[in-house]
């Protein structure tokens, strides 16, 4: 079932509606109701959500780079690696981000899609919200099965404090600056600000992570919800179907008697 959702979000965003309703038709057929149900509550993917999917298939070394240099900036974070490791990491990491962004733009393009700014911009955030996310949102980057666009929320700093701060965020290491002339003083203190700001980030993600899965226990009650709904409406029709045979055999054995 998993390798047939992922060929479908592999089929182009024009071609998704029908290529969905086939499978959803052929899964009822061969007695997959529940699978059917899902497919068929598949929504057609963005543009760009498609073409995150389409590095899976086509960027599949680029996308592992990504990843593995993400769970180093992490493990780095939470270990309080020197600032100099830190910063090694996140430029593996960004510059991994700026290959499969290019990638995906060359996949729009291939497919006749013009690459906006906004559909770039959507595909710049859903990868790098899905690297840094849960175990699920990094099998599915990995998979090409991505449903919808992600905001990377609260991971900005894992890609860009080794580079672009905010003024809040950048004030520590310049206060450092100005508290010391002395060099290896001031790396230092500089460095102790940039820990001190990759700290904060890892712990937003944890949070962000608990909130993730919070979210999916809530979907998962909510879909268990409908399915008993669903199963008591095929209930009640089957029943009220039943009911109207059972009219029509009353009234045809009356028109008969009547006669």
């Amino acid at each position: 079932m998993k390798e047939r959702i992922r060929d479908l979000f592999a089929v182009p965003p024009d071609e998704f509606v029908s290529a969905r309703s086939a499978l959803a038709k052929e899964l009822r057929d061969a007695g997959h109701a529940e699978e059917a149900k899902e497919v068929a509550a598949l929504r057609r993917p963005t543009a760009a959500v498609w073409a995150v999917n389409q590095l899976a298939r086509r960027s599949p070394s680029e996308l592992e780079e990504l990843l593995d240099a993400s769970e180093r900036v992490e493990k780095a974070q939470l270990r309080g690696a020197p600032g100099d490791e830190l910063r090694q990491a996140m430029a593996e990491q960004r510059a991994a981000l700026a290959k499969l962004e290019r990638a995906a733009e060359q996949v729009m393009r291939g497919a006749g899609i013009q690459p906006s700014a906004a559909a770039l911009r959507t595909v710049q955030s859903t990868v790098q919200a899905a690297a840094t996310g849960s175990r699920e949102m990094r099998e599915d980057l990995r998979n090409g099965t991505m449903r919808e666009a992600l905001e990377p929320a609260g991971f900005e700093a894992l890609l860009g404090a080794g580079v672009t701060r905010t003024a809040k965020t950048a004030a520590p290491a310049r206060k450092a600056r100005k508290r010391s002339t002395d060099p290896k003083a001031a790396e230092r203190e500089a460095e102790a600000a940039l820990r001190a700001e990759a700290k904060a980030a890892a712990q937003r993600a944890r949070e962000l992570e608990r909130e993730a899965k919070q979210r999916a226990r809530q979907a998962a009650g909510l879909e268990r919800r409908l399915r008993t709904l669903e199963a008591k409406a095929e209930a009640a029709e089957h029943a009220a179907k039943k009911a109207r045979g059972a009219v029509d055999s009353a009234r045809a054995e009356l028109q008969r008697l009547r006669t």
